[in-house]
């Protein structure tokens, strides 16, 4: 936590008003001006969001809880109503809130076996499969299987229901057989396990290529935390290197380093049986659910007929907590996550535009203003609304989604997917003339915040970011880095391109956003196999990954795939978790063609797609 000297916030501006009238491009009818935006409420939202008290607005967190009570008090004085269907502030779901390795044993069957400590010789990796498993050893190399480049370190080698011992890296490093830019797909661990259950092995041990990385064991129970990861296909775990010596030595095999000589210096695989020694492996990896809840408030419209359609602002308000998944920073874990642009800013954003609303006459439709939890796990606050929403979803005509609007430069304002209706990208130009900002207009059907969530449910979406910056998931994410001027600015466009949609006699229609630069062949530029899915990130105890949706006019489509499918196999190898889907799709080749089978309702499809190159 960081120390109780930083430098607070004490905001000395005075409030900034935003008026001026904008005509309309086919029709006189003037946008009406802004309310009073103010910079001093704004940077009280976020200090107080973005405070060390509110332990980073992490899941399961005491701060994170404290800050939905404070948003629905901020709406409830704006003049808003609880908008939850159980008449209530809170839309109430059960998120992942954390992961560690509860239990790891390894042992080896052979005489004067040494003994291995936990977290020093050997670690679980927290995406491992819980199990317990004894099996023979065999060594598998670099753990690759490259058929176009020619290398498999599995040829003539029985893997079936043994313990495989691998390494991390590729042969030679960036030197070798595998150095050019498609061998970095084979890097990924999650590939190199994939690969070995792929080939019949019931556990996985990962060594260090290099004699001084010790290191890797004592990591591997801490790295990449995120609670929503999905558990690998069979029991996995690292070793020091000094630990995989041991192993290969009570085997009555020669040296690991030797073994890997034997590959570097011929550039050919070199597997081994490891005589009969038996080794013991036990994982349990333990995963806590906790409550988590959208903090909703509404405010009905005018219109007889039109108040039974609604626009949905939202901004998510958790952050990353101490850093224990998602931080930028990985040597400062454990130290508050203050997340003050993303996402307080969005968040104060929000409770600024509750304020104006709720100070001006009512719009002809209905407005529903959403602080989505969860965002930062994987979308999961935005997926349950709309999955269970507190209204019926096609009454829903639009959402804007505010995510990191606090860095506003030289007037630069990034708006995101007005593609998806006809008329939104002459709104945004519209709501903006009179003020000193420029928006810059971008596709990203699916960019990665909560917007995507609606626009897989073909409901038109606009996203305000005023960009990343080099403290983007790091603690150093401060109130006192955040422009509440220009903030102030993006809200007053915010506000007008919301009440142009509220206002409108009618409501926007949808269109799928076109993919630039991706096809179904091989490209001229670029590097890295394209699919075109989007996974949805919502915890599942099912094996496989779920699809929010595919990009219109990639392969994905085009071969069959939509939004609703679990991928259970790609090119022939079962598909456990997200982790093994991404390893296996990037140590795939660009123009490859490969069968991918899902399932989808209570059946299970094939479907053969060719991968495009990604640009």
């Amino acid at each position: 936590m960081r120390g109780s000297g930083r430098k607070q916030v004490r905001p000395r501006l005075t409030a900034f008003v935003v008026m001026g009238l904008l005509s309309a491009c086919a029709a006189p009818t003037p946008l009406p001006p802004a309310p009073v935006m103010s910079p001093d409420r704004i940077a009280h939202d976020v200090a107080w969001l973005a405070a060390d008290e509110r332990d980073g607005r992490g899941p399961g967190t005491k701060g994170l809880a404290a800050a939905e009570r404070y948003l629905a008090e901020a709406f409830e004085r704006a003049g808003f109503g609880p908008g939850a269907a159980d008449g209530s502030w809170f839309q109430s779901f059960e998120t992942p809130i954390a992961i560690h390795v509860k239990h790891a044993g390894l042992e080896i069957a052979a005489a004067d076996a040494p003994e291995f400590v936990r977290g020093s010789d050997f670690e679980a990796f927290l995406f491992s499969a819980n199990g317990q498993v004894s099996a023979p050893l065999v060594f598998a190399g670099y753990g690759i299987t490259a058929e176009n480049e020619g290398w498999d370190d599995y040829a003539g080698l029985d893997a079936k229901g043994k313990i495989v011992l691998v390494l991390e890296d590729r042969p030679n490093g960036r030197d070798g057989p595998l150095g050019n830019v498609h061998g970095r797909g084979f890097l990924r661990r999650a590939y190199k396990i994939a690969n070995a259950r792929g080939h019949g092995a019931v556990a996985v041990l990962l060594a260090p290529s290099r004699t001084d990385a010790d290191g890797l064991a004592a990591g591997a129970g801490r790295g990449n935390a995120s609670p929503t990861r999905q558990p690998g296909s069979v029991p996995a775990a690292a070793l020091s290197r000094s630990a995989a010596e041991r192993i290969v030595a009570a085997a009555g095999a020669t040296s690991l380093g030797e073994l890997q000589q034997r590959i570097d210096s011929k550039a050919k695989p070199a597997p081994s049986m490891l005589g009969e020694l038996t080794v013991k492996l036990s994982i349990e990896i333990e995963r806590e659910k906790g409550p988590a809840s959208n903090v909703i408030g509404v405010l009905e419209g005018s219109d007889s007929e039109l108040k039974h359609e609604w626009v949905v602002i939202g901004a998510h308000y958790d952050h990353l907590g101490h850093g224990e998944f998602g931080s930028m920073a990985p040597d400062q874990i454990g130290t508050v996550h203050n997340g003050a642009d993303d996402n307080a800013s969005g968040t104060a954003g929000l409770l600024e535009l509750a304020r104006a609303f709720g100070s001006q006459p009512r719009a002809r439709r209905s407005l529903a203003l959403v602080a989505f939890a969860g965002e930062e796990l994987g979308l999961l606050g935005s997926a349950a609304y709309v999955d269970d929403p507190p209204r019926p979803l096609d009454s829903t005509v639009a959402m804007l989604n505010l995510d990191m609007i606090g860095r506003l430069r030289d007037g630069k304002l990034t708006v995101f997917n007005t593609a998806s209706s006809p008329g939104f990208r002459r709104i945004v130009k519209r709501a903006s003339e009179g003020l000193p900002l420029d928006p810059i207009f971008a596709g990203g059907e699916f960019a990665p915040s909560d917007q995507s969530s609606f626009y897989a449910k073909r409901i038109p979406v606009i996203y305000f970011f005023t960009g990343l910056h080099h403290e983007y998931h790091r603690p150093d994410d401060d109130a006192a880095l955040v422009h509440t001027v220009g903030e102030a600015t993006v809200l007053a466009v915010v506000y007008r391109t919301a009440r142009a949609i509220l206002d409108a006699d009618e409501r926007p229609d949808f269109i799928g956003e076109p993919v630039q630069g991706h096809g179904s062949a091989v490209q001229s530029a670029g590097y890295g196999p394209y699919l075109g899915t989007i996974p949805d990130f919502a915890p599942t105890d099912q094996p496989g990954v779920r699809l929010q949706g595919v990009r219109p006019g990639s392969p994905a489509e085009k071969a069959g795939l939509r939004g609703g499918d679990r991928i259970v196999s790609f090119d022939g190898t079962a598909v456990a978790s997200l982790e093994e889907y991404a390893a296996m799709l990037f140590s795939a080749s660009p123009g490859e063609r490969v069968e991918i089978l899902v399932v989808r309702g209570s059946e299970r499809l094939s479907f053969m797609a060719t991968l495009g190159q990604r640009r």
